[in-house]
C-alpha cells in the first residue's frame, strides 16, 4: 500500500503533518512527531510580538541616551531574537528525516524578510507563512489588504529559494481569485484555514476574554469546500486544516484534492498515537475500495473531476432550504 504524497516538491512517506503547534516546539518533540508516524512537521510558528518581548541584557552592556538605547534595543532584539528557534531547527534537521517546515507569523514586511533568510540558513525544508492581517482599520479597503498579502509573498520569495506555503484564513470577498493571485506571484501552497482566538465577554465579572476555537465543524466542511473547488486549478499544493479528527476525515479531503492533512488538537487530546490510528484507518478504507495509492483517489471528487456540477449542488441546496419553516 503506498501512502506517500507530494508536498512542496518533497515525497511524504504519508499525508499527516503535525501543524504549528507546541506538539512541534523543539527538536524533541520534532523527533516525537516522527516517530509517531508523522509524514512532516509545522514548526510552532515564530511571532513578532514574541520577539520584541525578548530583553536581551542591552540596558546591562551599553551606556548611552535612554532614546537611543531603545532604538537600538528594539532593532537588535527583532535580529538576534530568534535565534533559539534557528537552533531547533538546525538540531531536529540532524534528528529528523521528515521534512522540517519553519513558520513565521508576523506584520511588519521588513521582519518577514530577515526572518525568512534566516531560516533558509538555518536549514528548513520549507517555510509557512502565518499571515492574518486584521482588517480593524476603517481606512483600508479589502483591495488594499490583499495587495500586503501579495507583497509579503513576492518579497519573501526574492529572498530565498524555499518552498513557500501561506496558512491563511478564508475571510476574503473573492476567495478564489485571491488564491489564484497567490499562486500566481509565487506561492507553493495553501494551508486552508487558519483559526483564530475569538472574543468572548464574562457577563458575571464585566470582563473581555478570548476562546480558542477546537471544535469546529463548519470550519472542517469550509475548507473541504475550497479544497474541492480549488484543487486542480490552481498550480500549488493544498493542505487542509480544522477540526480533522479520524481517518473518514482525512480521506474527504484527499478525495476533495488535499495533498496532505495538518492536525494538532486531536493529537493533543488523544495524543500522537492517533497518527497510527489514523494511517490504519486511511488503509482499511483504501483496501476497501481497491485503491493501492493516495495518488488513485487523491482529487477524485474535485470540481473539475466530480459529475455533479455546480447548477446540481445548487438545487439540492435550494430542495434543503425550501423545506425548512
Amino acid at each position: 500500500m503506498d501512502y506517500s504524497t507530494k508536498y512542496l516538491g518533497f515525497t511524504l512517506q504519508n499525508p499527516i503533518v503535525v501543524a504549528s503547534s507546541g506538539l512541534t516546539q523543539n527538536a524533541d518533540k520534532i523527533k516525537a512527531c516522527e516517530d509517531a508516524g508523522a509524514g512532516a512537521v509545522v514548526m510552532k510558528s515564530l511571532f513578532e510580538e514574541q520577539i520584541r518581548q525578548q530583553d536581551l541584557g542591552l540596558q546591562e552592556s551599553a551606556m548611552m541616551h535612554t532614546e537611543a538605547m531603545e532604538y537600538l534595543q528594539a532593532d537588535l532584539e527583532m535580529l538576534y531574537g530568534s535565534r533559539d528557534y534557528l537552533q531547533v531547527i538546525e538540531k531536529a534537521k540532524k534528528s529528523v528525516k521528515i521534512p522540517v517546515i519553519a513558520s513565521i507569523n508576523c506584520y511588519t514586511s521588513k521582519w518577514w524578510l530577515d526572518y525568512a533568510e534566516q531560516i533558509a540558513a538555518a536549514g528548513a525544508d520549507a517555510l509557512e507563512l502565518n499571515v492574518y492581517i486584521f482588517p480593524f482599520t476603517t481606512e483600508k479597503s479589502g483591495a488594499e489588504l490583499e495587495d500586503n498579502y501579495i507583497e509579503i509573498l513576492k518579497s519573501v520569495k526574492d529572498k530565498v529559494k524555499l518552498p513557500v506555503t501561506f496558512k491563511i484564513s478564508p475571510y476574503f470577498t473573492s476567495f478564489g481569485h485571491f488564491a489564484t493571485r497567490l499562486a500566481a506571484n509565487g506561492a507553493n501552497g495553501l494551508v486552508l484555514f487558519n483559526r483564530f482566538i475569538q472574543p468572548e465577554i464574562d457577563t458575571k465579572k464585566m470582563k473581555s476574554q478570548v476562546k480558542g476555537m477546537f471544535n469546529d465543524p463548519v470550519g472542517f466542511y469550509n475548507t473541504l469546500r475550497w479544497i474541492g473547488l480549488l484543487s486542480g486549478k490552481l498550480k500549488l499544493d493544498l493542505a487542509a486544516s480544522g477540526n480533522i479528527k479520524e481517518a473518514n476525515d482525512v480521506v474527504k479531503q484527499l478525495l476533495a484534492g488535499a495533498a496532505v492533512v495538518q492536525l494538532a488538537s486531536v493529537l493533543y487530546t488523544e495524543g500522537l498515537e492517533k497518527i497510527k490510528k489514523i494511517l490504519t484507518g486511511l488503509e482499511t478504507w483504501m483496501k476497501e475500495k481497491n485503491f493501492n495509492s493516495i495518488q488513485e483517489f487523491k482529487g477524485k471528487l474535485n470540481q473539475i473531476n466530480d459529475t455533479q456540477s455546480m447548477a446540481f449542488i445548487r438545487s439540492q441546496y435550494i430542495k434543503t432550504i425550501a423545506g425548512v419553516d
